[in-house]
């Protein structure tokens, strides 16, 4: 089981079904939710700062589910920004699009980025998060 999944997403729906999916099936012990890529950038930034200041108990995410159109900043800014600033320091952290767009360059442009491990179409199903459990990077924490 993942100890923590951080959602970035714009939409309150998507919320409420990643939640019931993720806490039905013993996914993740918890789940934050945030509303758009810069509410997520300023949440790494404070989770360093707390780091910083000494404060051990923080988990960082092991996976963050990431819309791709949101307001103030879209996921592949978040995506940019996460990469340049904090993914070095995050090693075990991956990420998954969970989005409803249709374009296949979304697509392609998801596949050259390493930290992106699946690419999935709202809504979050039961079985889309099996195969979550079968990435390379996430067997460990399901076996």
């Amino acid at each position: 089981m993942l100890k923590k999944v951080l959602l970035i997403d714009d939409h309150m729906v998507t919320w409420a079904i990643c939640e019931m999916v993720l806490s039905k099936t013993a996914f993740c012990e918890q789940l934050e939710k945030l509303s758009n890529g810069k509410e997520g950038i300023d949440y790494f930034s404070s989770y360093f700062d707390k780091k910083k200041k000494g404060e051990t108990d923080l988990l960082p995410p092991d996976l963050i589910l990431l819309d791709l159109n949101m307001p103030l900043m879209d996921g592949w800014a978040f995506l940019e920004n996460y990469i340049r600033k904090y993914a070095e320091r995050l090693q075990g952290t991956r990420i998954a699009i969970l989005s409803s767009t249709v374009n296949p360059e979304d697509f392609i442009r998801a596949q050259k980025y390493e930290i992106v491990i699946d690419f999935i179409n709202i809504p979050l199903t039961i079985e889309v998060k099996e195969e979550l459990k079968s990435h390379e990077g996430k067997k460990p924490y399901f076996s």
